[in-house]
């Protein structure tokens, strides 16, 4: 939902309200005019103070100690066989990505997080007409194949070791404790890991020039975060790419 209208509208009425005092007129006083700050009126106070109050509970319900919310349970798809992920491009992408968290060891979910309600305009990613001209294809992609899980591969190109750890595996090790000590089985039996991993499949345009990829990290009860992250390849290589568009991310 977009806010940004309504402190739009209440900046036009304290103008007016002015422009009406600078001619010798009393302004007409409003319902819940008064006591907030400057150039807010009460009722634009409290709605921003609400958005505050309800970031934060979004916050520590993200920070709960059991796997997050939008990491989907495999189970999700009883009757779908999941594939081996096949992909040398997709790998490349994942382990430039682990390359930037300084672990020693990692813990990676092996089932891709999926979706099957996923479409281009519910994934999180928003943004003008000049984004879609070379985002769209790699936006529809994306979707695509968010909409099922692939079984990654020991082929992610990096030198740190890793584990490849199935969802539900994870998942049991939550439900074994209560929620104030739902981390110490997973990192009695993970103690270097720094918390677990999990990506999306990578959504690429035709010529594979470009690709949108999600990756999510969990360490803890307040300890996590993800979402999108956008690329380019330019002589051969692949790099992370920042772009012009509103992206939802995630975090505790």
């Amino acid at each position: 939902m977009d806010f940004e209208p309504h402190w739009v509208k209440f900046r036009a009425v304290g103008q007016n309200d002015r422009r009406m005092r600078e001619a010798g007129r009393t302004p007409p006083r409003r319902v819940g005019q008064g006591s907030g700050p400057i150039g807010m009126t009460n009722s634009a106070y409290r709605l921003r103070r609400n958005i505050g109050t309800l970031f934060f509970s979004l916050l520590v319900v993200l920070g709960q100690g059991y796997p997050c919310a939008g990491q989907e349970d495999s189970t999700a798809h009883p009757k779908t066989i999941v594939k081996p992920y096949v992909d040398a491009d997709a790998y490349a992408i994942y382990a430039i990505l682990l390359a930037i968290d300084k672990h020693t060891f990692f813990v990676i979910q092996s089932e891709t997080e999926s979706r099957p309600t996923a479409t281009p305009e519910n994934v999180g990613i928003k943004g003008d007409r000049d984004f879609y001209k070379v985002w769209g294809p790699v936006l529809k992609d994306y979707a695509k194949k968010y909409r099922s899980p692939r079984l990654l591969t020991r082929k992610i190109p990096i030198e740190v070791p890793y584990e490849l750890v199935p969802q539900q595996q994870i998942s049991a090790l939550f439900r074994s404790e209560t929620k104030w000590n739902a981390w110490g089985p997973f990192y009695e039996l993970y103690p270097s890991s720094g918390g677990y991993f999990w990506f999306s499949a990578v959504g690429f345009d035709p010529q594979k020039t470009h690709a949108i990829v999600s990756m999510n990290h969990r360490c803890g009860m307040l300890c996590g975060g993800g979402g999108p992250n956008f690329f380019e390849k330019k002589n051969g290589k692949w790099r992370e790419v920042s772009v012009k568009a509103q992206v939802m991310h995630w975090a505790s």
